[in-house]
């Protein structure tokens, strides 16, 4: 048997049909990590999903996402839903950086301040 090793293959260009999905499962776990109204295992799934698992890390991939930028924003938000007095989140872990392109996860956009 003989083993190839290609130390400079190209990096595998995906459809934009799957770059838009992994984003779209991404950004649903972040609502469903945020929504105090939702199924609780919605938001335990969700949270687990951002702390770091397999399958975060391969969204990331295919959606061209800084897999670490993900994270401490999940980190950042999920620490803001517990100050505001949601449940604790579950404890995240870290993960290696994936070679990725800066999204609107990691540079979210200003929201207007909400009266109270």
């Amino acid at each position: 048997m003989r083993i190839v090793c290609q130390p400079f293959a190209q990096p595998v260009q995906r459809p934009a049909a799957h770059r838009y999905l992994a984003a779209r499962v991404i950004d649903q776990a972040f609502r469903d990590a945020r929504n105090p109204n939702g199924a609780p295992i919605d938001g335990a799934s969700a949270r687990a999903f951002l702390s770091g698992s397999l399958m975060l890390s391969y969204s990331c991939e295919v959606a061209e996402l800084d897999l670490n930028c993900v994270i401490v924003r999940a980190r950042t938000l999920m620490a803001a839903a517990t100050l505001a007095g949601a449940a604790a989140p579950a404890p995240l872990k870290s993960t290696e950086t994936l070679n990725a392109q800066k999204a609107d996860i990691c540079h979210p956009r200003s929201t207007p301040a909400t009266g109270s």
